[in-house]
């Protein structure tokens, strides 16, 4: 291999006795799906080695090795990497290992002796129809690091039938390719057999690895300028939520008090003040500028404007809640924003909400699993809640996406009225109005935790509390026939 990466070790025949298990596996599965999985171990063999970390321990492959020792199989393939990986490289190949079987790309190569392991040189391999650049550069991420650990499957016909991936990023970095090759017909049968759900990912183990301060990372440059001089002036990127709902309203009614919640950097807060629209915002993970450290002073101040606002006038007309129910790290969190937004917006304002679409993720993730067509931009990795791990700037975030049906059903709890204004391949828009009585006990929870946020070391401002005391006044007031 040309990259310079550790080497890897095959092993045909590696002593499943031996195999550590690694602490934390992301998949799980049902009983179903691990019966499938016997019967397709039962049928084809071990086509695919398991992967093990340089000191032995399992890195992806858990369960095909426990379906192994449930039909009595003593051994199994193993890629043993060079150099021992962090956590999130375990993790990463523990993905991309279970989801790497795709057909996306049309691949062939020279195949191998029937029924038994080779090397492809990367020479032989012709990669008639690239796709799925997202897999692809996981991949070659993870081969330049780590070595060559992966495999494919390729019919007597040299029809690379899975891991077609895999196969143009070795052709693209020059390193051969470890190989099981069988009839056309075993592995029409193979594809058909790894079909389907393979397990649902499960991201508990990872919450300590994922404190809700590591959220500052996912903000987004809400405006941004083109850095062409033939395009400079112009805005590159900007929110759907303040295009589209939030802007309308404001020049039809230029007086209304807003407040952005959530609200990143504050690049529309920043740019609308001066053109005399009363904006205010709040982030609570807001970093200093070019920094990344969060700018806790500057959060206080955030604090103490919104304190005023609401002391000298009252509740906000409207509320922009634009990319945070997104980045919740937990429904708890989730819970707590919805009842602040609640708290803050006068029985007649408005809320306008953007989050992350589902139904874009669905087409990708609901594809077959093993055999998708989809050519998508990105990778995606859906537990039963819809939340989504990803490994940014050295930290893992959370990233939560909606369908209109659930983020209807959700908002239901917090506003009286709620209509989905519009979508986009990225973000679901939408108008909510009439917020619900809540609890006190829930206003109180919320408002103490949204507004004193936990930053690293277990540290709270505890600049919060006149803020909490005139909000709760003001939403019972609110409440009042």
């Amino acid at each position: 291999m040309n990259t310079g990466a550790p080497t890897t070790t095959f092993y045909e025949a590696y002593p499943l006795t031996d195999l550590q298990p690694a602490d934390y596996n992301p998949r799980l599965l049902s009983d179903e799906a691990f019966e499938r999985l016997k019967q397709s171990i039962g049928r084809h063999g071990i086509v695919k080695p398991v992967i093990l970390n340089a000191d032995g321990t399992l890195v992806a492959g858990h369960q095909r090795t426990k379906a192994m020792k449930a039909l009595g199989i003593t051994s199994t393939p193993a890629v043993m990497l060079g150099t021992k990986v962090r956590l999130s490289d375990e993790i990463q190949f523990n993905l991309l290992h279970n989801r790497v079987e795709t057909e996306a790309s049309v691949v062939y190569a020279q195949p191998g002796p029937l029924g038994a392991w080779s090397w492809i040189p990367w020479q032989t391999i012709n990669v008639a129809n690239s796709r799925n650049k997202p897999f692809q550069q996981a991949i070659s991420y993870m081969t330049g690091g780590h070595g060559a650990w992966g495999s494919v499957v390729i019919d007597d016909q040299g029809r690379i039938a899975l891991n077609a991936e895999y196969a143009v990023v070795a052709a693209a970095n020059h390193f051969d390719v470890l190989a099981w090759t069988c009839t056309s017909l075993d592995a029409a049968q193979l594809v058909a057999d790894l079909t389907g759900e393979y397990g649902v990912y499960d991201w508990t183990g990872l919450e300590d690895q994922a404190p809700v301060y590591n959220q500052h990372i996912v903000q987004p440059k809400r405006l941004r300028q083109y850095t062409s001089l033939r395009k400079a002036g112009r805005l590159a990127y900007k929110s759907e939520v303040w295009e589209k709902l939030a802007l309308p309203r404001l020049r039809e009614a230029p007086d209304l008090r807003v407040v952005d919640f959530g609200a990143g950097h504050g690049d529309y807060a920043k740019k609308l003040r001066p053109e005399g629209y009363r904006i205010d915002d709040y982030e609570p993970y807001r970093t200093t500028p070019g920094k990344y450290a969060v700018d806790i002073k500057g959060v206080v101040e955030m604090i103490r404007t919104i304190e005023r606002r609401l002391a000298e006038h009252g509740l906000y007309d409207m509320v922009v809640l634009d990319s945070v129910i997104n980045a919740t790290t937990s429904l708890d969190y989730q819970h707590w924003v919805l009842t602040t937004v609640n708290a803050l917006c006068r029985p007649d304002g408005t809320v306008c909400i953007g989050t992350r679409n589902l139904l874009a993720e669905l087409a990708f993730e609901n594809k077959q699993h093993a055999t998708s067509r989809h050519d998508s931009t990105r990778l995606s990795f859906l537990d039963k809640e819809n939340v989504d791990m990803r490994f940014m700037q050295g930290k893992w975030m959370r990233i939560r996406f909606h369908t209109p049906e659930s983020l209807h059903e959700l908002l239901g709890a917090y506003f009286g009225e709620v209509k989905v204004a519009g979508r986009s391949n990225a973000t679901l828009r939408v108008v909510c109005r009439k917020p619900l009585k809540l609890s006190d006990l829930d206003y109180e929870k919320a408002l103490n935790e949204e507004f004193n946020m936990p930053y690293p070391g277990d540290f709270r401002h505890g600049r919060h509390k006149r803020l909490v005391e005139i909000l709760i006044k003001l939403v019972q007031e609110r409440e009042r026939p």
